[in-house]
């Protein structure tokens, strides 16, 4: 019997590892991938989909809303890909969940895979999904990001408080921390960095850009209708336009 799966993650290389390790499986049918909450939306709510590799947090609609959102009769079987730690790890343990902890091995991939197959097509489907859906939201609710960040670089491991960083930039497939004693270079996405990060003090300007906000000493414009960040170092940051609102709806402007 296939399986019928689609992978909904908002960065292309997560989904790509996800079809290149179902690509030796014969019983998994890759039926869509998706690179946002709405269209995965849509395509479970019109077709026969048996299992989601599913990205909790995503932009516009996340894991959460997304599951909430389906239909009656059209639940999958999800196994969660996240950048969340311990404390979610424990939780979906607890409730027998299946859930990726990025960056995850082949091993752990395939057991977790081997769990799903277990529960396919068995009778208490709905009250697993139940009972996973809650979990989710418990470890949202509780969710506590790192005060350190382990920064492996020049053969040396360091941990930077988070407090400590100005600001990050993306260099090719690496990302520069900025702080006041440091700068060293990681191998790192801006958006799986970003989701390690309190939303409530980081800050996306750019697609290469992300700002310590208590660093801000003020918003200026700059050249016609562009605007940069002044940090309280006088470093100066670009404001992307497809980020401004997003910047005008954190500083209430």
């Amino acid at each position: 019997m296939k399986i019928y799966t689609i992978i909904v993650d908002d960065e292309p290389l997560a989904r790509e590892r996800i079809r290149t390790l179902l690509g030796t499986e014969n019983d998994i049918h890759i039926a869509a991938e998706c690179g946002n909450g709405k269209e995965a939306l849509r395509l479970i709510s019109e077709q026969k989909i048996d299992l989601v590799f599913l990205d909790i947090q995503m932009p516009e609609l996340d894991g959460i809303r997304l599951l909430e959102k389906l239909p009656e009769g059209k639940t999958p079987f999800v196994i969660f890909t996240t950048a969340y730690d311990s404390f979610a790890v424990k939780a979906f343990e607890l409730n027998a969940l299946d859930y990726l902890l990025k960056p995850f091995t082949k091993k752990r991939f395939l057991e977790s895979l081997s769990r799903v197959r277990q529960k396919f097509g068995s009778e208490d489907k709905d009250l697993f999904f139940s009972q996973m859906l809650n979990t989710l939201r418990s470890v949202v609710d509780h969710q506590q990001f790192p005060e350190k960040i382990v920064v492996k670089a020049d053969g040396k491991v360091r941990f930077i408080p988070t407090a400590e960083i100005r600001w990050i930039e993306s260099e090719a497939n690496y990302l520069r921390i900025h702080t006041a004693a440091v700068s060293p270079l990681i191998r790192e996405t801006m958006t799986n960095f970003f989701k390690k990060l309190d939303p409530s003090i980081f800050l996306r300007l750019h697609r290469t850009v992300i700002v310590n906000t208590t660093q801000i000493k003020e918003l200026q414009p700059w050249l016609s209708d562009e605007l940069i960040a002044l940090l309280h170092d006088g470093t100066k940051l670009p404001i992307g336009r497809t980020y401004r609102k997003t910047v005008n709806e954190f500083f209430g402007l």
